[in-house]
């Protein structure tokens, strides 16, 4: 296989699917959960993880770390690269911003030129800039260029998203807004009447913009946010997140499939084990962007070869 003109890392929490990383030869590094004192991994322990949250049990994000960030940009150094970017997200769930800036300060001035593309959505949203930064790469975008095309189309991707009640995320968003005990009895209240809570992700920053009991008003809310966006920005691309039988992800897909506002599905992604404790397992989101920003981060790369989440078939 002929060598890229630059590399292009990403964690796990792109939600990419195995196969399409590697046909657009880029460089996942997975995350790892700790749970009940072992840790395992998005990858090859994706399975087991997921079941494991699945059934409710108590888990942590195993957050990156500068030594894993710097294995990985020395192998790639070693094999020949002089340019690396590594699209992340800032959020502090997983670290990964954090461990590629230590990384990269620690290896400055020497030959290699790093960067980092702060996607500031994570899951489906950041795997589309990742996917359209390996389409500039293979347009033949010159490495500072590309960097800019996707830091561009960052600022422009957005992430609907309704975690379960209970998820750590929701807990740590009351937290923010209320001292301990208030926290608390507003957490045990959402979970013994079922309000869930639809947030918006863009540019690092999440806002709750609904919460109810009823989930089809939250999803149809999702919908009526895209078609308010795409009246003012014009035609969209989107892909969904969300896991197999989840109720959440069925309910969400309904308006986004009889929407009236001019769009394509890129397709759903595969939620990473270490997205789901933040979330919980019944998540369900979208993440979205203008349909012209898109086609241009990729230096107009041809649609086809930008589906970039094949639809998973239900079990």
């Amino acid at each position: 296989m002929t060598r890229k003109s630059f590399a292009i890392v990403c964690d796990s929490t792109c939600d990419l699917p195995p196969e399409i990383l590697s046909r657009l030869e880029v460089v996942c590094v997975p995350l790892g959960i700790e749970a009940g004192g072992r840790v395992l991994m998005d990858d090859a322990d994706r399975d087991e993880a997921t079941a494991l949250i699945t059934r409710h049990k108590s888990a942590e994000v195993q957050k990156l770390s500068k030594e894993r960030i710097l294995g990985v940009y020395q192998r790639l150094i070693d094999e020949g690269y002089d340019h690396i970017a590594t699209v992340c997200t800032s959020l502090s769930g997983t670290g990964s911003w954090g461990a590629a800036e230590q990384a990269i300060a620690e290896l400055g001035g020497g030959p290699c030129v790093l960067r980092t593309v702060d996607a500031g959505v994570a899951s489906v949203g950041l795997g589309m800039v990742v996917e359209r930064l390996a389409m500039a790469r293979a347009a033949g975008v010159e490495f500072e260029e590309a960097v800019a095309r996707a830091r561009a189309l960052a600022r422009e991707v957005r992430f609907l998203f309704i975690p379960s009640s209970s998820a750590s995320f929701v807990r740590g968003e009351l937290r923010g807004r209320k001292n301990g005990l208030m926290a608390r009895a507003s957490s045990l209240r959402l979970h013994v009447i079922g309000e869930r809570t639809l947030y918006l992700l863009t540019r690092g920053e999440a806002t709750a913009i609904a919460r109810s009991t009823d989930l089809s008003n939250l999803c149809g809310r999702a919908a009526h946010a895209m078609s308010s966006i795409a009246a003012q920005e014009g035609d969209l691309v989107y892909a969904v997140m969300g896991m197999d039988g989840s109720k959440t992800l069925r309910t969400l897909e309904k308006p986004l499939d009889t929407n009236e506002f001019c769009s394509m599905r890129l397709g759903r992604g595969r939620t990473a084990p270490s997205i789901l404790v933040n979330t919980g397992a019944d998540v369900a989101g979208v993440a979205f962007a203008p349909y012209k920003r898109y086609l241009e981060a990729g230096a107009g790369g041809p649609l086809p070869k930008g589906i970039i989440y094949p639809e998973l078939a239900p079990k």
